[in-house]
């Protein structure tokens, strides 16, 4: 095993015994709201759109674009609540379409939220994966953390 790969595994397992991770998890839901088929160019422009994300704007309360790629962008809708749960409408959708033009869409659970730099970070990369995962599938994903708690 070469010194890189060695070192990048001593980080995963530090951060894993350092931290107290939420165990955030994606679930598929139902089909996307107002979804939309798409084509291959959409696809990479989701790709590279979803790679902007930033933790911030995927937890902020006012709707607008947090991302735009080409063809495609990602706007966080707003916040809803269900079921006392506080939740994050991020959509992607084609640029210059009016009407239904949604083909993407990740549902972010404040439950979610942590003030840990690695957490965010962890969050962050399961919504950029639950996004691509939703293109794929034609399906709404809920990103949550489940209760579970990893670490010391």
């Amino acid at each position: 095993m070469n010194s890189n790969k060695l070192l990048l595994l001593l980080i995963i397992v530090l951060l894993s015994i350092s931290y107290s991770l939420a165990v955030v998890v994606s679930q598929q839901g139902g089909d996307i709201p107002n979804g939309v088929n798409s084509n291959n160019k959409n696809k990479k422009d989701l790709a590279s759109a979803a790679d902007q994300l930033q933790y911030a704007n995927i937890f902020r309360n006012g709707a607008g674009t947090i991302a735009n790629e080409g063809s495609v962008r990602i706007d966080m809708q707003g916040v809803f609540t269900q079921n006392g749960q506080k939740w994050h409408n991020l959509q992607a959708q084609l640029n210059g379409v009016k009407g239904k033009s949604t083909i993407a869409h990740v549902q972010v659970n404040e439950n979610a939220m942590t003030s840990n730099v690695a957490g965010q970070t962890q969050v962050t990369n399961i919504v950029i994966t639950a996004m691509m995962s939703s293109y794929t599938s034609g399906k709404t994903y809920s990103v949550l953390d489940n209760g579970a708690r990893t670490g010391l």
